[in-house]
């Protein structure tokens, strides 16, 4: 039965209340009915209003049509389109039990809390979520769909993340076995990891100049030495110096990979591998830049990347892997950040230098 406002008062004492937007209706929601019936009181849903639910997202169905889906129902006994706050429905209302899902359990507004306390209103928490609209609503989006709402969060992960500095990368974050696999970055460790690997560089970009950004201790530097190729190095630790093999040692620049650090187009390959994830989406964006500006034909990148994407701009962290993985990015995003800055893609190029097929690989050239 659909009631109004002026009719709460008359069923004080008497239901159980249940309240939410429900747009879109779901099988959790239908779960959180049920199991609010078996209280065995009449059932009342309070359905909150088509402004309310603009402050989430746009109504997918207007209150109106919410209400009459909802008190068809068979376990909803009342049904209050409300144009009203959830604490003003209760304080008229005063149910028995006011019924919320166990997500709610220590979330509940204060002045929800008071009320309910104020005219005993018991509340009961159910462990029926089972989904919740908005991820279905996410879901539902395409992936590389961005609206307001996500060009807000993304800007508040900007304001939010925080930079590493040069005393994050000490020796023991180099030497200590503590990665997966118990690698370090040891001459003997990296050449087991790099196998095969500076042979298909040589093979794939014929390099003659190669500048390797965020070279740590220095192994593909030096394994692309005994290959005849020489190679710089960019990395913002002091450690990695007296770490590095000393044939490729004086060649490593101490430095931000953000800033620039070379000469424009002083090199016909810039390789930047498993860097990325430890900078935030800002410096991500200068490096790119910078990567580019030194590069006078390709650049060579591998990150990980975001797993699953709800949209263009999401980032997500990978902190069991390394405390310092901060940004995974949607792939999407980054090679748009080669394009703004002239670059185009080489699929082609990508699946040679892909050999272990772990869809990390970027390879980008001068236009």
């Amino acid at each position: 039965m659909l009631i109004d406002f002026n009719e709460l008062r008359q069923f004080r004492g008497q239901v159980a209340m249940i309240d939410g937007a429900f747009d879109p209706l779901h099988h959790g929601h239908i779960a959180y009915f049920t199991e609010a019936r078996k209280l065995g009181l009449p059932l009342l849903c309070n359905i909150a209003s088509d402004d309310y639910l603009r402050t989430k997202h746009e109504p997918l169905l207007a209150q109106k049509e919410r209400a009459q889906v909802i008190d068809a129902l068979a376990s909803v006994t009342y049904t209050h389109p409300s144009h009203y706050d959830t604490e003003t429905v209760l304080n008229e209302l005063r149910p028995v039990y006011y019924i919320k899902g166990n997500d709610w359990q220590g979330r509940l507004p204060a002045e929800q809390l008071a009320i309910c306390a104020e005219h005993n209103i018991g509340i009961v928490y159910l462990d029926t979520v089972l989904s919740s609209s908005s991820n279905l609503l996410e879901r539902h989006n395409s992936k590389d769909q961005v609206n307001e709402a996500s060009l807000r969060a993304f800007e508040k992960l900007l304001e939010q993340q925080t930079e590493f500095t040069e005393t994050t990368y000490t020796d023991q974050y180099f030497t200590d076995q503590w990665r997966e696999g118990g690698h370090s970055y040891s001459l003997e460790s990296r050449r087991e990891i790099e196998a095969k690997h500076p042979e298909i560089i040589k093979h794939v970009f014929k390099p003659k100049k190669v500048l390797d950004v965020g070279c740590g201790p220095g192994a593909l530097m030096y394994f692309l030495w005994e290959l005849g190729i020489q190679a710089d190095g960019i990395d913002l630790s002091e450690a990695v110096k007296s770490l590095a093999p000393k044939e490729v040692r004086d060649r490593i620049m101490i430095g931000s990979v953000t800033e620039p650090q070379v000469e424009p187009g002083s090199y016909d390959l810039v390789i930047c591998r498993e860097v990325l994830e430890h900078l935030t989406v800002l410096q991500v964006r200068q490096a790119v830049r910078q990567m580019c500006l030194a590069s006078s034909w390709f650049v060579y990148l591998t990150t990980r990347f975001h797993p699953a994407p709800a949209n263009l701009l999401d980032v997500t962290t990978e902190f069991e892997v390394d405390p310092t993985h901060i940004t995974l990015m949607n792939k999407t995003m980054l090679r748009l950040m080669f394009i703004l800055e002239g670059f185009r893609q080489r699929p082609d190029l990508e699946a040679e230098i892909d050999w272990l097929n772990k869809g990390r690989v970027l390879v980008y050239e001068k236009h």
